[in-house]
């Protein structure tokens, strides 16, 4: 019986070499599964984002958006454990609340798993009268500024690092194809419209056949990058392995 294969398309998770707990919770279900690193991320501004560390008395708190703005903080090196004990931290995901911890702060709003979420979660806490400090990548949207506004509570944002194509990302994606030569590909799955940009002309281009693909998205954001062009077949609802395998798992189930 053909076992089924995916390809995830994301940022390179492993820095510290533990094993991609995406790719372990999709191939449970059996299918075959190669994460391809997607996109890089160059730091900035890091000199700014010092500044305001060390100026805790400004703010309410830090909305931590993704594991990125964490290592921004980290290579600041202000010690945040200390200065910012007081304050809020914000999180959007659970795998950014695991990084947040590792700053030696308690991370909330963990579990809201969307900007939006996270935003209308922000609005319910007490003590917002200074503003909220939100570091970003240059491709962030401005969802969560935009309903804290809207809810009275202000924020500075402050972009510390640009997002970039892997530069070996087409030369990664040959030799995973080269090495499944013979196989079809049955799912390709998505965690930003930055990665769906920067891969379905690179599929397109290098002849894959996608009419027969399911795409799968995690959150709002990229299943709408993924609707625009559409392709989008399943969405997790929240950023977590369980949440991912789970939409994948329905998507198979419908098919037995």
């Amino acid at each position: 019986m053909h076992r089924k294969r995916a390809i995830i398309f994301k940022a390179a998770a492993q820095e510290r070499g533990e094993k991609d707990l995406y790719v372990e919770s999709i191939e449970s279900l059996g299918v075959a599964c190669r994460a391809i690193p997607v996109l890089s991320f160059e730091f900035e501004r890091l000199d700014e984002l010092t500044t305001q560390l060390l100026d805790p008395a400004s703010y309410s708190g830090i909305v931590f958006s993704s594991p990125r703005v964490v290592e921004a903080v980290k290579r600041c090196d202000v010690d945040v454990a200390n200065l910012w004990e007081s304050h809020y931290a914000f999180s959007v995901g659970e795998k950014t609340g695991e990084e947040i911890r590792g700053l030696g702060l308690q991370p909330i709003g963990c579990e809201a798993g969307t900007g939006a979420n996270l935003a209308d979660f922000i609005l319910k806490q007490d003590n917002l009268e200074k503003p909220l400090l939100i570091p970003c990548g240059n491709l962030a949207s401005t969802t969560i500024e935009d309903r804290l506004k809207d809810g009275g509570v202000d924020t500075v944002r402050l972009v510390v690092y640009r997002t970039v194509p892997d530069p070996d990302l087409e030369e990664n994606i040959k030799r995973v194809l080269s090495e499944d030569q013979g196989s079809s590909l049955d799912f390709v799955l998505y965690f930003s419209p930055s990665g769906v940009t920067a891969t379905l002309p690179i599929l397109t281009k290098l002849g894959v056949d996608l009419s027969n693909v399911k795409f799968g998205a995690i959150g709002t954001t990229t299943e709408a990058a993924l609707s625009k062009v559409g392709k989008v077949s399943f969405v997790a609802e929240k950023p977590s392995p369980q949440h991912f395998a789970a939409a994948l798992r329905a998507v198979l189930e419908e098919a037995a």
